[in-house]
């Protein structure tokens, strides 16, 4: 490697490692967001068996909720690209279910849902579709990217966690369509001693899903905070290296 290409290096790695914090705020300001709508607006909006969505029709709710889905988008963006520039073969399936289901947070955000108990409007049968895409997508995607990290050596640590994550969201996911068999089903809902758990269930979707854009963003940090630490004397290794040839 060339005097002038290591410079280059260093800022890739720098580049990387800002992209990765920029992931670990968006799911930081995501996380504390959710958690306050669910304690400041409790009476308004159940937690138990209401969904998040509902907050946009609360005073001073739609704003935060809105917030929190566009900064999980962009930190679940912000990690995919600094992932890319760490060298993690992402091209195909992981990179596009991870894209469409940032483009479902930003859509379930735009278009909310309808304040009724069927949905009348276009907005909501967009909301809809996205919620879905929410739910599903970051399982299918975390799962995929596994088995791309496992390619690589220094992400293989984290390939477990991935997995583990990706398959609790899945599992979460699946108890929450069931829970809406209730809406069909009349008395299915005694099946969970009368209480809706849907909200509940969706809260806890997302929190395995922002857990696995955690856990990528951190290692990102592990793997790219060694290499902007070797290269903080680029010239160093060039003019040592020829006393290191010498007999």
């Amino acid at each position: 490697m060339t005097i002038m290409q290591r410079p280059g290096r260093r800022l890739l790695s720098i580049g990387t490692l800002v992209l990765a914090v920029l992931a670990l705020l968006a799911a930081a300001r995501a996380t504390i967001i959710m958690i306050y709508l669910g304690v400041a607006f409790r009476h308004e909006v159940n937690p138990i068996s209401v969904p998040l969505s509902y907050y946009v029709f609360v005073d001073g709710g739609g704003q935060l909720f809105t917030s929190a889905a566009v900064a999980l988008a962009v930190g679940v963006l912000a990690v995919l690209v600094g992932m890319a520039r760490a060298g993690v073969r992402l091209a195909g399936r992981p990179t596009v279910l991870f894209g469409v289901w940032a483009l479902c947070l930003v859509l379930s955000a735009v278009f909310p849902t309808d304040d009724s108990p069927g949905i009348e409007t276009f907005g909501g049968w967009v909301h809809q579709f996205a919620g879905a895409g929410i739910l599903a997508l970051l399982s299918f995607a975390g799962l995929a990217a596994a088995s791309r990290l496992a390619e690589s050596p220094p992400w293989r640590p984290v390939v477990s966690l991935v997995r583990t994550l990706s398959v609790g969201a899945a599992a979460l996911a699946v108890a929450y369509v069931v829970t809406r068999l209730t809406e069909i089903v009349p008395g299915f809902l005694a099946l969970f001693g009368g209480v809706d758990m849907g909200g509940i269930l969706q809260r806890m979707v997302l929190v395995f899903d922002i857990a696995v854009v955690t856990a990528l963003a951190v290692h990102l940090v592990r793997v790219s905070w060694p290499e902007i630490r070797s290269r903080t004397d680029p010239w160093r290794a060039d003019t040592t290296a020829p006393d290191a040839q010498r007999p």
